[in-house]
């Protein structure tokens, strides 16, 4: 709808968070409709992504409450892919970890077994939830399977055969860096 726009890498984008800029959703584009109100918040309706703020004029008051709304749907939307994720690897016995949801320069996610932790990156809220599952599915394999190897590799396509399309999406179409 907004032709190709990922050519710059989404960290790497300086947003001045103003009506009629482009941001990202779950795959998608969306066009940002700035709205003062006494209420914070966002509403998604259609492909216009209405920011309700206080202070219309203050730049890091819009990016604060943006952040907190993404930071919320990441939280809903992760617990989610990561639930169906364990499903998924019923064979490996995974237990839920805990979960943390970081701004990350230059990974999806990471996988620390010993203190049962992954870590998700922010920004894959902005991807579609297909690459949002992929990832959930690849940090909790690591529980079972700590290093890239064909053990790792074999699970994962066994649990996820279009794995490798959806791991291509993430790196031509949402590059971190």
């Amino acid at each position: 709808m907004f032709g190709n726009l990922d050519t710059v890498p989404e960290l790497l984008k300086n947003y001045q968070y103003k009506t009629g800029e482009k941001h990202k959703f779950l795959g998608d584009y969306y066009r940002l409709m700035i709205e003062e109100s006494p209420t914070t918040g966002v509403v998604i309706n259609n492909y216009n992504m209405v920011l309700n703020v206080q202070d219309v004029s203050s730049l890091s008051h819009k990016e604060f409450v943006l952040d907190m709304w993404y930071r919320e749907q990441a939280r809903e939307i992760f617990v989610e892919a990561m639930a169906a994720a364990i499903i998924k690897a019923a064979p490996y016995q995974i237990r839920f970890p805990d979960l943390k949801i970081y701004r990350l320069d230059n990974r999806w996610g990471a996988c620390s077994p010993k203190s049962q932790r992954v870590i998700l990156n922010l920004e894959l809220i902005k991807t579609p939830k297909e690459c949002i599952e992929y990832i959930a599915l690849h940090e909790m394999l690591h529980f079972r399977f700590p290093n890239h190897n064909l053990s790792f590799y074999g699970a994962l396509g066994t649990l996820m055969s279009d794995w490798k399309e959806r791991e291509d999406m993430l790196n031509r179409k949402y590059r971190l860096t």
